[in-house]
């Protein structure tokens, strides 16, 4: 797989760069946080004997996930493939970004469809009067739902950690690079008359 720069023209100006990595930071670390707090309250609503808790639980983890957990997902995904397109990496070069957009849009279309899902049919069985036999199997599948995510996001960080397509682009020494190191091959080879010369003075 080739490790080089994307030929391409598009750049971010540096201050721009900075601020959408920023954002893609807040938005992933906000998403695994929000994911985390999301499998606690399962975990309570599981765990409890309180009715009115475990409701309450699960209509918490549904307004989680509609106001905070999806648009975290999306932008998250947007500012990284943003950052890929107008930064030297590029969007396809490499087999861990590809990986990372992979997983990424694995824990939308989870959160999205399925999660979503297990929560609205959780809060109509946890209520008065509700189905509470099916309470087991849908707290079981949506609690493996939600590690799930947490797993995928944890996995993608560490992507975009360790990079291990290659952290740094390479590219053709330029005429200054072939400066410096002519000047430092002088100035540690023994043997070179013009250091000779320095040395004698």
């Amino acid at each position: 797989m080739s490790t080089t720069a994307t030929p391409t023209a598009r750049r971010f100006p540096r201050g721009v760069r900075r601020a959408v990595n920023s954002g893609h930071v807040v938005f992933a670390v906000g998403l695994l946080g929000l994911e985390w707090a999301m499998m606690l309250l399962s975990v309570v609503a599981r765990s409890t004997d309180d009715a009115t808790l475990r409701h309450s639980a699960y209509r918490l983890i549904r307004v989680l996930a509609l106001t905070s957990g999806i648009p975290f997902a999306v932008l998250s995904l947007i500012t990284g493939v943003l950052l890929c397109l107008y930064t030297p990496w590029g969007l396809w070069q490499h087999l861990w970004i590809k990986v990372k957009i992979v997983l990424q849009l694995a824990v939308i279309v989870t959160g999205a469809v399925v999660v979503s899902q297990f929560v609205h049919r959780l809060m109509s069985a946890a209520a008065p009067g509700g189905d509470a036999d099916a309470l087991p199997t849908l707290q079981t599948w949506h609690l493996a739902a939600v590690i799930f995510q947490i797993l995928a996001l944890i996995a993608a960080s560490a992507l975009s950690v360790f990079k291990p397509s290659g952290n740094r682009r390479t590219r053709k020494p330029g005429a200054a690079d072939r400066t410096r190191r002519r000047d430092t091959d002088r100035a540690t080879d023994p043997a070179d008359p013009a250091r000779e010369r320095a040395v004698a003075r």
